[in-house]
């Protein structure tokens, strides 16, 4: 079993408007690949990260559990199953005139859960 899956990325561009890109625009960068509806479209909306399909079908892919603009977003995020979220933590560190995005997904805690 793997315990967490981190990724680092960096971007050219303040923390502030990489947190405001990857919320606003979602549906330009997340890959097609990785959705239920690859004619769809993605948005974060009313705390959570939904999945809607040219029909109007939706799936909620996340729930917001923190948002700290600029610098870090948490989700409870359900690869399957909403009563089995897994917990995604994305923060936003400014570093050598742009922002480093790490993202660290990893099981839940119980105080992860207690919050969510």
């Amino acid at each position: 079993m793997v315990e967490a899956l981190r990724r680092d990325i960096s971007l050219a561009c303040a923390p502030a408007q990489a947190f405001r890109i990857f919320l606003d625009q979602v549906d330009l960068w997340w890959p097609r690949e990785h959705r239920r509806f690859r004619d769809g479209s993605l948005r974060f909306e009313a705390g959570r990260l939904i999945d809607r399909a040219p029909d109007g079908a939706e799936l909620v892919m996340a729930d917001i559990v923190e948002e700290r603009p600029p610098t870090r977003l948490r989700l409870a995020w359900f690869p399957g199953s909403p009563h089995a979220p897994t917990d995604v933590d994305i923060s936003f560190v400014a570093a050598d005139g742009g922002t480093r995005v790490t993202i660290m997904h990893r099981p839940l805690t119980a105080e992860a859960i207690a919050i969510w």
